[in-house]
């Protein structure tokens, strides 16, 4: 008996968490105290309109999503609790509204959308009590209009009305909001915030959900974590890392930039030790632009200098001596 009602109030509690997860997001008021009230410190939310890691920026990360509308109605079913001592799994139903700014009431049905789908996510018992430490919501239908300024993944998964895939007409490219001026603001901030201090969130921020990271470490990553996965590395192999942006180029839905990375390699990076080295590594990026947020990034990155500068002991990388000469395919002298 005893162990039934502590299984009881464990699910009780589990579903209290749930309700008033979903009902945060209709109140607002996204701050670290509604966040610890909610989740873990590794906390990973995965939504349509992008991801996010850790308890630090989920707020902001929530904040930004729900400040697409002007007024929200989250509606849940019961919640689906499986407890297992320490950890719970729970699922639920949801229908959602959302209605644009300005809107009058009742709002015109050009002003508002509605999604139906599924949470999942998994909770852990803490000294505070159960908190989220997993949580996906995954859309099953959709109507009504998405906001202006949403990206093409955005665009893609909220309003399928279905699940049919659509052809790349029936679906094209959103186009970018963003001036020249901005483009370069922005890639500034990723730069910044992403690669010299090493803010994975900054990955959330800036790039669509569908993110491609062409010519990279792993192309086969999609989405934010493709670039926190180049973040990561970057951090694990250099210190004291400051990019520079030397050039840059604006046409149209694109831009390209030519950056020096200025740093001290203290880490292992494409086989070598560190060696404490000061290093300069150079790069042309191409990067394209959907709504405000950046979709895709090409990059010609001269990592072959690099890695003859640091398997040399920071000798500076010479011509290579022409093939068939004396010593040809080694660095000159």
């Amino acid at each position: 008996m005893t162990a039934e009602v502590a299984r009881l109030t464990d699910v009780l509690s589990l579903r209290d968490l749930a309700g008033r997860y979903l009902a945060g997001l209709d109140e607002g008021g996204f701050d670290e105290t509604w966040a610890r009230s909610l989740f873990t410190e590794d906390i990973e939310m995965t939504f349509p309109v992008g991801s996010h890691q850790g308890l630090a920026g989920v707020a902001g990360f929530t904040t930004e999503i729900m400040a697409r509308w002007g007024r929200t109605h989250h509606h849940g079913s019961e919640t689906q609790v499986d407890v297992d001592g320490e950890r719970a799994e729970l699922s639920w139903s949801l229908i959602a509204s959302h209605v644009h700014h300005g809107s009058p009431l009742p709002p015109d049905p050009t002003q508002y959308f509605q999604l139906g789908g599924r949470f999942t996510g998994t909770a852990r018992r803490t000294p505070e009590g159960w908190r989220f430490d997993r949580l996906r919501l995954r859309i099953v239908w959709t109507t009504g209009a998405v906001p202006r300024g949403v990206t093409q993944v955005d665009r893609k998964t909220l309003d399928t009305r279905g699940n049919t895939p659509t052809s790349a007409k029936e679906n094209p490219p959103m186009p970018t909001t963003l001036t020249a001026d901005q483009q370069k603001e922005l890639i500034e901030k990723v730069f910044h915030e992403g690669l010299d201090l090493g803010d994975l969130s900054a990955a959330d921020r800036y790039l669509t959900a569908d993110f491609r990271n062409h010519g990279s470490h792993d192309d086969s990553m999609r989405g934010p974590e493709a670039f926190k996965h180049t973040i990561r590395i970057q951090q694990s192999a250099f210190s004291d890392i400051k990019y520079e942006i030397l050039d840059f180029i604006s046409m149209g839905d694109k831009a390209a930039i030519r950056w020096v990375m200025h740093g001290r390699h203290t880490g292992p990076f494409i086989g070598i030790q560190p060696t404490g080295l000061q290093v300069q590594h150079q790069a042309i990026i191409w990067f394209r632009f959907e709504g405000d947020r950046i979709a895709e990034r090409w990059g010609i990155v001269d990592n072959f200098a690099l890695e003859r500068f640091l398997k040399s002991g920071g000798k500076p990388a010479g011509p290579l001596t022409p093939a068939g000469g004396p010593g040809a395919g080694k660095p000159a002298a």
